[in-house]
């Protein structure tokens, strides 16, 4: 049986379950959204039935308006 010989020290930029990790403190790196405006929506959540709540207006909308606010393609990736 075969040990992985990664060890945080060893890594350029130590990584666990996705996070990268600072160097001195091996505590996470903290990425914010930048929300660029008051008002400009960066997110949404899926409600169900074919529309969005966008995050933080609040707003409910469908699909193709969704994909305008947040400057996206509606395409589905697979």
């Amino acid at each position: 049986m075969s040990k992985d010989k990664r060890k945080l020290r060893d890594m350029e930029r130590p990584n666990v379950l996705g996070y990268d990790l600072d160097r001195e403190t091996l505590t996470p790196i903290r990425k914010t959204v930048p929300a660029t405006a008051p008002g400009e929506d960066y997110g949404c959540d899926v409600i169900g039935d074919g529309t969005f709540r966008m995050v933080p207006s609040g707003d409910i909308v469908d699909f193709e308006e969704r994909c305008r606010r947040l400057n996206r393609e509606g395409k589905i990736k697979s």
